[in-house]
């Protein structure tokens, strides 16, 4: 993968502006880079001091998205003195995965909306697309609490459909959630447990529940994935690592979704897959 910083298109033109620094060449980071480049006006620096450089001009980007591939890459003075510069500009952070217990034993960057790498897709490409009322948190203060994110998230309008979910999950709790989830967004749902292999036909949608970590999981996902072809599938995963979403992708589900997941994310994603699968077997278009 080429260095965005060495790439001169900016993107859509009409899109948002958004300046991205750090780890530019970070493989987690590598797709959320794609979308931006062609969603979005985007400049690229590898450091602070390349970022000064950038903020310069007269006109600040709307959103500083900071890539962070390890804890500790930049210090909270760094960040603070970056949005000094451009003071009404978003900030965000994309983390990769060795970031993930920051919370728990690290000290976060106060007031700085938290993206992991695999939650970009139904986080920071909706955030930038905004064109729905009420999914855009980013118009929250940085003061904005945790709860209040949650709130606003809670109180939006969810993604809504229709069809059946079929549910692989191996206990019975597991299904319950996804279920509550499922039904929340307008679906009906069908629980496949693992021990008791059966298919339907005229399935939506599939929702694997793992684990991640397990090479063996993709021979199951593949087998679902032939059975219930053209559905799409989405595999739901602890501690989601490149190499398990490339193991899935694979096997022929679509980009698993990391547990713990908001509603919205799950929502979004089937609302997201089964529109494609539906446009794409109709062949009114493909992409």
């Amino acid at each position: 993968m080429a260095e965005p910083a060495k790439v001169s298109s900016v993107g859509d033109p009409g899109g948002r502006s958004v300046l991205v620094v750090g780890d530019l060449a970070h493989r987690e980071f590598a797709p959320a880079f794609r979308w931006l480049r062609d969603h979005a006006r985007v400049a690229w620096a590898c450091g602070m001091d390349e970022a000064g450089e950038r903020l310069a001009g007269p006109v600040a980007p709307q959103v500083l998205l900071v890539a962070q591939a390890r804890p500790g890459r930049f210090s909270r003075s760094q960040i603070e003195r970056l949005h000094a510069r451009a003071p009404l500009a978003r900030l965000v952070v994309l983390l990769g995965s060795w970031c993930e217990g920051e919370t728990r034993t690290g000290q976060p960057w106060p007031g700085v909306t938290r993206i992991f790498w695999h939650q970009w897709e139904c986080r920071l490409a909706i955030e930038l697309a905004a064109d729905q009322p009420g999914w855009n948190t980013w118009q929250l203060p940085r003061t904005a609490s945790a709860n209040e994110v949650l709130e606003e998230v809670a109180t939006g309008p969810w993604p809504k459909g229709q069809g059946l979910i079929v549910i692989h999950a191996r206990q019975w709790i597991d299904f319950q959630g996804l279920d509550a989830a499922c039904r929340a967004g307008g679906y009906a749902t069908l629980w496949q447990p693992a021990d008791r292999p059966a298919f339907c036909s005229g399935a939506a949608a599939v929702l694997f529940h793992g684990r991640g970590g397990d090479p063996a999981e993709a021979t199951s996902v593949a087998e679902l994935v032939t059975a219930y072809r053209p559905a799409p599938l989405i595999p739901l995963l602890d501690f989601l690592r490149h190499d398990d979403a490339r193991r899935m992708r694979k096997a022929g589900a679509v980009t698993p979704l990391a547990k713990p997941f908001l509603v919205r994310d799950l929502l979004w994603m089937l609302q997201r897959c089964i529109h494609h699968h539906h446009v794409d077997v109709s062949g009114m278009a493909t992409s």
